[in-house]
C-alpha cells in the first residue's frame, strides 16, 4: 500500500511541474510577443529618424553644390537654394539669387538646377535676393 502512495503522490507532483511548466512557457511565450510588439511599434514612430536626418544631410550638400555651381552663371550672382528631398528623390527646390529680375537668368537658373538634381524645371522655383 505504501508503494501505491508513493506512486500516487509522485505522479501528482509530475503533474504539477508539467502545469508549472507549460505555464512558464505561455509566460515566456507572451513575454517573447509583447516584446516584438513593443520594437515593432518603436521601429514604426521612432526608427526612420536616422534615414531623415541622413536625407538632411544629403540635402544640405547639394544644396550647397547646386548654389557654387549656379553662381558660376552669369547674371546669377549670389545664391541660395534649398532642397526639399523625400526616400523617392527631390521633390522641390528654391532658389533666392541676386540676377532673378532677368528672365534668361531665370531660366538658365530652372535649367541648371533640374538638370543638377534631376528633377522637373516646373518643381524648382526662383526668387529674386533682396538688397
Amino acid at each position: 500500500m505504501s508503494s501505491l502512495f508513493k506512486r500516487q503522490s509522485g505522479e501528482k507532483k509530475k503533474s504539477v511541474f508539467s502545469s508549472w511548466k507549460g505555464k512558464i512557457k505561455d509566460i515566456i511565450l507572451l513575454a517573447v510577443l509583447a516584446f516584438a510588439l513593443l520594437f515593432a511599434a518603436w521601429k514604426i514612430f521612432h526608427g526612420n529618424e536616422s534615414k531623415e536626418e541622413t536625407i538632411n544631410v544629403l540635402a544640405t550638400e547639394n544644396e550647397q553644390k547646386v548654389a557654387r555651381v549656379l553662381e558660376e552663371i552669369e547674371g546669377v550672382g549670389e545664391a541660395e537654394v534649398i532642397v526639399y528631398e523625400d526616400e523617392n528623390g527631390v521633390k522641390s527646390v528654391v532658389v533666392v539669387c541676386e540676377g532673378a529680375h532677368n528672365i534668361s537668368v531665370i531660366m538658365d537658373v530652372r535649367e541648371a538646377v533640374a538638370a543638377a538634381l534631376g528633377t522637373q524645371e516646373s518643381a524648382v522655383k526662383i526668387y529674386q535676393k533682396k538688397n
